[in-house]
């Protein structure tokens, strides 16, 4: 991931730098201190917008500790008390905004009466990769994707 990152960010770096030379030197009218501050400021535009790309698209990291379970996603930041978790479910859950209505794999956490504390998609984990961290919580795996779910997980056929 931090390859493609580095990579999108260079060849942004790259291409905002010949597109703004460019720009520049065909522009001889234009005094060369603005010629420079618009380079510098097409400059700060990519980075950014490079940021936002990179924060939008790192998947979030499940954390475990004695007291919680938490993602660190910088977008959608979810946490569990670490003792409310009796179960990881495998089911369907809604989207958000625009996506509302649209059913997505996801890995459900939820406490022993079926109430959800946090959702995963499943595309963000392997299927090996969540079976471990249930191991390392000690809570069982349920379910095959095929549920939907609100809020509640029904645990008699969990």
């Amino acid at each position: 991931m931090q390859l493609i990152t580095g990579a999108s960010l260079a060849f942004s770096a790259v291409s905002c730098l010949v597109g703004a030379g460019v720009l520049a030197y065909s522009m001889a009218r234009i005094p060369w201190p603005v010629r420079v501050a618009g380079i510098g400021a097409l400059l700060v535009i990519f980075a950014v917008s490079e940021l936002v790309l990179w924060i939008a698209v790192t998947p979030p990291v499940l954390r475990a500790d004695a007291v919680e379970v938490s993602s660190s996603s910088r977008l959608d930041r979810q946490r569990m008390q670490r003792s409310d978790v009796a179960f990881i479910f495998r089911g369907q859950v809604t989207g958000k905004g625009r996506t509302r209505g649209v059913w997505y794999k996801s890995y459900i956490f939820a406490a022993a009466d079926g109430k959800v504390g946090m959702a995963f998609g499943a595309l963000m984990f392997t299927p090996d990769g969540m079976a471990q961290f249930a191991q390392r919580l000690q809570v069982p795996m349920k379910g095959d994707f095929s549920v939907k779910v609100k809020d509640q997980v029904d645990v008699a056929t969990a």
